[in-house]
This record gives C-alpha cells, structure tokens and sequence, in this order.
C-alpha cells in the first residue's frame, strides 16, 4: 500500500484584452534602388505582387514588420510588403507605425482586432456570386477563418478604402472577403467603415497546448542561443575599457526578433505578449552593442582608439540585455512543464501542467485531500483491448464525496468513463475497455469542496484492477478490525458507483450485476433499478437529479437511498 502526494491543477488561459489602437499616419517613402519588389507578406520568399522602379513614391504607409524590415504599403488599393533597404523614409517616423504581419497578427493588431468571432451584422446585405474564403484580413495573406459557398447570404461591416475587399459578418464570423465574389443585395455599401468594425474576440485558429509550450521552449532556446553573442560583445566592451581600444576580432552573431504565429498568440495572448515584447526588446539591446563596436572598428584611421563615454554606455546597453535575459528565463521557466521523471508522467491541459505519479495496475494507493487540495490524479499504462477498473474508497471520517474520470492522458477530456458519489461512499468505474495502447490519467476531485462549509478533508484509497479474464471483480474495502484497507471480491461483472442494497461502508457482499442499456436514457426508458443504477455509474448523472447517489428514485428506485 503506498502514498501518494501530488495535485492536478487544470484551468483555462483564454482572456484578451481589447482596447482601441492608434495608427501612425504621414509616412511617406521612396525606392532609390534600381527596383523595389511588392510583396504579398513581409518574407523575402513570399509571392512578387509587383516590381516598381526607382523613384517610385508610396504615400500611403499603414505598419511596419516587427522586426523592423518591412513596410506595409497601399499599393492600387491592395495591400502589399516592401523591404525598407531599397527606401528611403521621405516623411515620418517609421517607428511610430503598428507592428503588423499578416502571417501573425490579425488586421487592425490583437488590441483592436478586424477579424474573429462577432455578435454584430451590418446594415448592407450581401451574398456570394462564388465559393469564397473570409480571411482574417483584405489580403490572401491572411489565415482563412471560414468558407461561404455560393449563394449563401452574409451582411457587410465594413470595407477598404479602394473597395477591393469586404468585411463580413458570416455566421459570428467576423472577416474579410474579396469584392469580386460578392453581389450586394441592399444597401449601400459606400457608406460602410474603412478599415472595418472591431471583432468582439480575435480569432483563434486551431492551436493545442504542445504549440503554446513549443514557441515558450523555442523562446528560452532563443535566448541561450544569443547568450554567446552577449557574453562575446561585453568581453570585447570590457577590455575596450581597460585598453582604451577596439580589439576588432570576428564580430558576433546579430541576434534577430521573434514572431509568434497568428492563432497562437490569439489564444495565449496576455501571457505572450508581454514575453514577446520584453524578448525583442532584449535582442535589440545585443544588437545595439554588436552595431556600435562595429562602427567603431570601422572608423577611419588606425588603433581603433575608444572613448569612455562610449565604453560606458555599451557596457550600460549590455547589461541591461543581460538584465533582460535572466528576467526572461525565470518567468520562462514558470511557465514551462517541469521534464517528468522516471515514475511520473506529465498532464497538460488548457495551457496548465501537472506532474502525476506513474502507477502501477493492481496496486493499492493512499492519499488525501484537504483545504488546500481537492483534486489530484495519476497516470498508468493501458494495452489495447484491455479491461479495467478504476475504484477509490473514502476512508472513515474523510467527508468528501469523490468524482472519477478516465481518458487518454494526450487526450484528458476524452472521457472513457465518469462516475460521482455521495459523502464516504465508494466511486467506481468499469469495466473499461482501453481503446488503444497508451498512457491513460485518473482524476479524482471532491465535488462538494466548493458548497460544503467545512473543507474537504480525509484519506481515500484507489486501486486500479485488471479485469480482462476475472470473473470476480476487486473491490476496495476497509477492514475495520485491522484498521486497513483490502481487496474484497464482487461477483457482478459491473462495478457499481455506490453500494448495492446489503452492503455497508463500500464493502460489497454480492451485488447482482447489472448492465447499462445506454447511457442516453432517461428514467423512463429503463426497466429496472439495477439498470438505474448502472447507467448512473457509467456517467448519465441526470438520472440523479438531487445528487444523493440513489437514481430514478421516485420512478424505479423508490425507497432504495442510503440507509434505507
């Protein structure tokens, strides 16, 4: 019998803040190299929308990349990328435009988003003249968030300023679609707003937990690669302060910025968000220090000789990337899953993890709850095709009234089975047949931890059994000669959520067996109480509807409560 100490901490990180945003206006630029490509998304590898030759002006400047290389330019009403080293800036200040990316940010940016979820529809009526994609912005750059088929009917919300693009709201979908496929019913579609109406939620693409600590570790991955680059520069600083010269050996790697993509940063936004500005601000200080030793070994003339107001200031913008850096790994390291070890196994779940013992089948296990935990869970290994039974056991004087579930630890809230019981009584589930050979998790929580005015408190037992070839099911019992926990035996082939009539303190003397006939039927619909009752543990909780653990009771379990 062993005891186990660890707590399942499952919650939802889903909230974002929406504020309104301010767009940078008067930047004007001009293409003083030979050309300039216009392209679709701010990659050198994206598609050429078109090339411009020298002179050509772009008045209309409306974001910039967010690692500064990158303008986002009106271009004949679309919208289009141009790197900025064929520019030259004519009027403006670059860096008070937005950061935007189409590959990563919606349109209008995460505080004042023009696409994602909507309660709202416009005044213009509208249907498709084609299959058409509604993108989370007026460019197919953007991600697509749904599909209208032909005919289908939509109203307009808003549009570009050339009329190009439309933006829709389709079925609580709110994004952009291109005006050749749209035919306006009524209307009128000039009066709609430029730039669009802002999105009650941005939208959230399909993301999973393995995305949200996938970019975390390649953050802190990130950060440890720009370490030698960091240390490289300071020693260089540092001995330019003592010699009084620039020693110009090979220069250091220039760490780049960081982009998270679109439906990831939707979902997980006010977590990283901060982490993404504090990161590039970070690599941008590494930079500085790299760019102005070069510049100084650059100067004409020879020695490379080094002031010590420039020496001071370096090492200043250094250790303030190093500041940055160590700021950054710990709140990394708060939020990353701790590595599971030999004899645990690690539970995510909606951005939270948990590390959970690794037990064994037929063993019996001790723990307990009390104010500040009422909830745990543990992990086993399972085989295809496998039966199971998962039971626990309050042990006397616990007061707390125990709920069961088992899935798929890659999977936790694909249920095989739940099960619920009343206060000391014994909650069971099985048999289980395993789906597939796999890790699985059991959770246990108090369920009357929340309404009950004292906190929980109390140990239980659990036991897992295979059951794949007894014919006699294992039962937790507590022996109280002994003071101990045993295994009984249970004749029925189904373990049930609470004691049959003639048992007492969960131990079971031969309980009729009974089968679920399914568990989509109500009261009604069953024949007899046994059936009630094995519906009830095989999870159709509305059979109990004041939650005392006996189901049907006015209908086929009259009389049969606890105590009875």
């Amino acid at each position: 019998m062993r005891r186990c100490r660890f707590n399942v901490g499952l919650g939802l990180i889903f909230l974002l803040m929406l504020t309104s945003t301010v767009w940078a206006q008067g930047v004007r630029v001009v293409v003083v190299n030979e050309f300039a490509n216009i392209r679709l998304s701010p990659a050198l590898g994206a598609t050429v929308m078109d090339t411009v030759s020298a002179g050509f002006e772009f008045n209309i400047v409306t974001a910039r990349s967010g690692d500064n290389q990158w303008l986002r330019v009106d271009y004949g009403g679309a919208e289009g990328w141009v790197n900025i080293a064929p520019l030259i800036v004519l009027q403006g200040d670059i860096n008070s435009l937005p950061i935007a990316d189409p590959r990563s940010i919606p349109y209008g940016g995460f505080e004042a988003p023009r696409s994602g979820s909507t309660t709202k529809t416009g005044n213009v009526a509208a249907k498709a003249t084609d299959g058409v994609r509604i993108r989370s912005g007026p460019s197919t750059a953007y991600p697509t968030l749904a599909n209208i088929n032909f005919n289908q009917l939509m109203t307009l919300t808003g549009r570009t300023a050339s009329g190009l693009w439309y933006q829709v709201s389709f079925e609580g979908t709110l994004g952009w679609v291109n005006s050749t496929f749209v035919a306006i019913l009524s209307g009128d579609f000039t009066q709609l707003p430029i730039d669009g109406i802002i999105a009650d939620k941005p939208p959230v693409l399909g993301i999973t937990d393995e995305d949200y600590f996938g970019v975390l570790r390649l953050m802190r991955d990130r950060i440890n690669l720009a370490q030698p680059s960091l240390d490289t520069i300071r020693a260089a600083w540092a001995d330019a302060a003592l010699t009084g010269r620039a020693q110009c050996n090979p220069y250091p790697a220039r760490p780049s910025d960081m982009s998270i993509p679109v439906p990831l940063m939707a979902a997980f936004y006010d977590v990283l968000n901060p982490l993404l500005n504090d990161f590039n601000v970070a690599m941008f200080n590494v930079r500085k220090a790299i760019d102005l030793f070069i510049e100084v070994c650059n100067q004409p003339g020879t020695a490379n000789p080094v002031g010590q107001a420039t020496v001071i200031g370096a090492l200043e913008t250094v250790n303030l990337a190093q500041t940055q850096f160590d700021s950054l790994r710990n709140r990394l390291n708060g939020l990353l899953p701790p590595d599971s070890g030999e004899g645990q196994c690690l539970l995510i779940y909606n951005g939270r993890s948990e590390l959970l013992p690794l037990i064994n089948i037929s063993t019996i296990y001790l723990d307990e709850f009390n104010r500040r935990n009422y909830a745990t869970g543990y992990c086993f290994d399972g085989v295809a095709n496998q039966a199971i039974a998962v039971q626990a056991l309050p042990l006397p004087d616990a007061n707390i009234s125990l709920f069961m579930s088992v899935s798929p630890l890659d999977a936790p809230a694909s249920f095989l089975g739940v099960a619920r019981a009343a206060q000391g009584q014994r909650v069971a589930l099985g048999p289980i047949t395993l789906p597939r050979t796999t890790r699985y998790v059991v959770i246990l929580a108090d369920i009357a931890a929340q309404d009950r005015p004292e906190p929980p408190q109390g140990d239980f037992a659990v036991l897992i059994s295979d059951v794949s070839v007894s014919v006699l099911t294992p039962v937790l019992q507590y022996d109280e000669a002994t003071g101990s926990v045993i295994i009984g035996t249970d004749a029925g082939s189904v373990v049930q959520t609470t004691p049959q009539p003639g048992t007492q303190g969960g131990t079971a003397t031969g309980a009729v067996p009974s089968v679920c006939p399914s568990t989509a039927f109500n009261c009604n619909q069953l024949f007899t109480c046994d059936e009630a009752r094995a519906c009830l543990a095989a999870g159709n909780f509305s059979l109990d509807a004041d939650n005392d653990s006996v189901p049907c009771e006015e209908v086929l379990c009259a009389g049969q409560g606890t105590g009875q």
